[in-house]
C-alpha cells in the first residue's frame, strides 16, 4: 500500500534531493533567540536539538527552507547549542509533498478502481506508483527550471563568459525528457492522464438504467458457474460532491460476523449514534442496521470515552447486496442530528456454507 511518506522519499531519489545528515555546533552570545544553521533546507520533524546536553527539540522553531532555527527563550551566554539532522539540497518535506499530491490528483483525475471507488494514495495500485513518482519529478523540475530562469550569463572584462543559463536549459530537457517517459507509461499500462480508453460495448436497460451484466465467455462444454466481469464505470465527466464527513469503504465477508471501530476526537457521553445500511443514499428501504456499542478500551489516553464499536452479525451480512452506503450520525444533547462518517459497503460472497 502506497503512503505520501514512502512516494515522497522515492521522489527525492528520482531527483537526486536524497537527505545528508550533519551536526552544527556553536555557542549562545545572550542576546538573540535566532541562529542561523549553515544548512537548508532542514529535515525539521527530525531536528535533534541540544543545550547544555539537555535535548530542547520540542521548544525550538525550525524554518526548514531557510535554515534558521528559533528558541522559546533567548539562550543564556556560553550555553553550547548542538543541532543534529538531515539536510536536502533543494526542496522541504512539505514541497516535495506537495508535488506528491498534486501529481496523485492529475493522475487519477475522473479514475475509478473496479469497485467504482475514489482512487486515494492507499488504493493506489503498485503499478502506478513509479508513473506518479516520475510525473511529480517532472513539477519539481520546472520549478527548479522556474528559479534558474532568473539566472543570466555573466561576462567578464577579461572575455570569460560564464553561460549561467545552460542550466535553465539542462532543467528543461530533463523535464521534457521525464514528461515523455511519464506519456509513454501511461499509454503503454493503460493508467493516467495519457490513458487510451478501451471500453467494452455494454447494454444498458432502458427500463431500469442499469448495466445487464457481462460474463467471461465460457466453453461450450463447462458446466462450472460462470464468471462475472466488473468492468470500470465511466464517470460521464461527472465528479464526486466533498464532505465534511469521514469517507471509510468497508470490505465485509458474506456470512461472517463484522466488526470495527471509530475512534473520534471528542468524547461521546452525551451523544446518541446510529448506523444504518440502505441499497442508496436516500432510499426508504433500510437493509439493516449495525449493533453500536461503546467499548471499554483505552486506558489513560481516554480512548474508551472517544470510541464506537459497529458490529453485524453473520445473518445480517447474508443480507447485504454486493455494494450498499452506510452512514454514522449522531445526535448531541441539544438534539442536533450530524453525519460523521459515511462511505460504501463491498460484499464479497462466501464459498463456505453451513
Amino acid at each position: 500500500m502506497a503512503t505520501l511518506s514512502v512516494l515522497s522519499d522515492r521522489l527525492r531519489y528520482e531527483i537526486g534531493d536524497i537527505p545528508k545528515s550533519f551536526v552544527y555546533t556553536f555557542t549562545a552570545d545572550g542576546t538573540t533567540n535566532r541562529f542561523l544553521v549553515p544548512y537548508s533546507p532542514l529535515d525539521g520533524a527530525n531536528l535533534v536539538i541540544t543545550k547544555n546536553g539537555i535535548n530542547i527539540s520540542d521548544d525550538v522553531e525550525v524554518e526548514e527552507a531557510t535554515g534558521y532555527i528559533v528558541f522559546d527563550t533567548v539562550p543564556e551566554d556560553g550555553d553550547d547549542i548542538i543541532v543534529a539532522g538531515n539536510y536536502f539540497k533543494y526542496f522541504t518535506t512539505r514541497e516535495i509533498e506537495h508535488y506528491v499530491s498534486t501529481a496523485f490528483t492529475e493522475h487519477s483525475l475522473n479514475h475509478t478502481d473496479s469497485y467504482g471507488r475514489t482512487m486515494t494514495i492507499s488504493n493506489l495500485p503498485g503499478v502506478e506508483e513509479y508513473p506518479v513518482v516520475v510525473h511529480a519529478s517532472v513539477l519539481a523540475l520546472y520549478a527548479l527550471a522556474n528559479d534558474a530562469a532568473f539566472d543570466i550569463n555573466v561576462f567578464a572584462p577579461d572575455g570569460v563568459t560564464i553561460p549561467r543559463s545552460e542550466r535553465y536549459q539542462q532543467l528543461m530537457q530533463m523535464a521534457q525528457a521525464r514528461q515523455a517517459q511519464y506519456r509513454e507509461l501511461c499509454s503503454q499500462l493503460g493508467i493516467g492522464m495519457y490513458k487510451i480508453d478501451v471500453f467494452s460495448v455494454r447494454r444498458i436497460s432502458k427500463t431500469t438504467n442499469r448495466y445487464v451484466p457481462i460474463y467471461q465467455p465460457m466453453e461450450v462444454d463447462d458446466r462450472s458457474t460462470p464468471i462475472r466481469v466488473y468492468v470500470p464505470i465511466p464517470t460521464y465527466g461527472g465528479t464526486q460532491p466533498e464532505v465534511t464527513a469521514l469517507v471509510q469503504d468497508l470490505y465485509i465477508y458474506e456470512g461472517d460476523d463484522y466488526t470495527f471501530n471509530v475512534v473520534f476526537d471528542f468524547e461521546l457521553d452525551t451523544y446518541t449514534p446510529t448506523a444504518e445500511i440502505r441499497q442508496m443514499p436516500g432510499s426508504s428501504a433500510l437493509i439493516t442496521s449495525f449493533t453500536i456499542t461503546k467499548p471499554d478500551v483505552g486506558t489513560g489516553d481516554g480512548a474508551g470515552l472517544r470510541t464506537l464499536q459497529l458490529d453485524l452479525n453473520e445473518d445480517q451480512t447474508r443480507m447485504l447486496p454486493g455494494t450498499s452506503y452506510y452512514d454514522i450520525q449522531m445526535v448531541d444533547a441539544d438534539g442536533v442530528t450530524k453525519t460523521y462518517v459515511t462511505g460504501k459497503i463491498f460484499k464479497t460472497k462466501e464459498v463456505t456454507t453451513e
